[in-house]
């Protein structure tokens, strides 16, 4: 029998191998025996959600026997009044990844290529193969800073979506203002930009170069996330910017009831605390500092980040103790 699902199964889907999350905390007591754990794998907000997003939760429990609202629409108005931009340029998904996966399924073809930066956020590889694109790696300079120039060099006939993630995770690095200019001037009309910015609220960088302002006159999707800095990552609930004519066609194949009542009330709830936000990104700020002071007493090399993790190079192979 398991030979017969060899041959009916799709190559594309065989190339893939599983992605593998950060165990949850209780695993890790259970597995490991051990009581007292701190969790850095999956770059979660340390102090949780707000407790406004736990009182709309409770406020609503008594509806999870109903259907969501399956246009989300009273998040998509309050991520209008937010983000001070029309309803309809506004996609909401199970986490911001859903909202890449529908835009790769909605305009990639197979045998066409998709362009992403490495070391990046491994499940862009996964999501290209399942639709039977080509991934093209473009590797990070040595200090793990873009090079814009090489993502333009990487562009061919069959080219259809490149993909930014910014700031990158997992190298903490960004694309700065200045370098984003003179990309999208490069790019052709029949290729998609997805800005994948799931991280940019923790963002020190003045320069720091954000799709949002180009969107309107450009083939762009910027994705962005309530899993990080709302600490909603339990709840799978994101979202993504783009012209209407673009997010029209992804509508389309968006599974109905994709975001779940909870979460949409909850997001709501966590778009109005700009207190735990400000709170949430001064933590983040003092937590990088004195990290930075004790990798330097300790002679731990690491990179600059514009995020809530930083990635470290350590001189011996730290693979058996991950």
């Amino acid at each position: 029998m398991g030979n017969d699902i060899e041959k009916i199964v799709r190559e594309e889907i065989k190339k893939i191998s599983p992605y593998v999350p950060g165990k949850p905390i209780d695993e890790l007591k259970r597995v490991y025996n051990i009581e007292k754990i701190i969790k850095l794998a999956s770059n979660e907000n340390p102090l949780g959600c707000s407790p406004k997003v736990k009182e709309a939760i409770k406020s609503n429990l008594n509806e999870i026997n109903r259907y969501p609202d399956g246009s989300g629409y009273y998040l998509k108005k309050e991520l209008s009044n937010f983000l001070k931009i029309p309803e309809d340029e506004i996609i909401l998904g199970s986490g911001s990844s859903e909202v890449i996966s529908l835009t790769l399924e909605a305009f990639v073809k197979i045998g066409e290529e998709v362009i992403y930066p490495f070391p990046s956020f491994i499940i862009y590889r996964i999501l290209v193969l399942k639709v039977g694109g080509i991934p093209i790696e473009v590797p990070l300079e040595d200090d793990f800073s873009y090079n814009l120039d090489k993502f333009i060099e990487k562009i061919t006939p069959k080219t259809k979506i490149i993909i930014l993630c910014n700031p990158n995770n997992p190298t903490g690095t960004i694309v700065y203002r200045d370098q984003l200019e003179e990309f999208l001037k490069k790019i052709p009309d029949n290729i998609i930009i997805i800005s994948d910015e799931a991280y940019f609220e923790y963002v020190e960088d003045k320069n720091f170069g954000t799709c949002f302002p180009y969107y309107k006159n450009k083939n762009i999707i910027i994705t962005r996330s309530f899993s990080k800095i709302y600490g909603l990552a339990s709840l799978r609930i994101g979202y993504g910017v783009g012209r209407s004519e673009i997010l029209n066609y992804i509508e389309r194949i968006r599974p109905p009831f994709n975001t779940t009542g909870l979460a949409q009330v909850a997001a709501i709830a966590a778009l109005r605390d700009t207190e735990f936000v400000k709170k949430s990104i001064e933590n983040n700020i003092e937590g990088k500092k004195y990290l930075y002071k004790e990798f330097k007493k300790l002679g731990i090399e690491y990179i600059p980040t514009e995020a809530n993790f930083i990635l470290c190079r350590f001189k011996n192979d730290t693979t058996p103790i991950i």
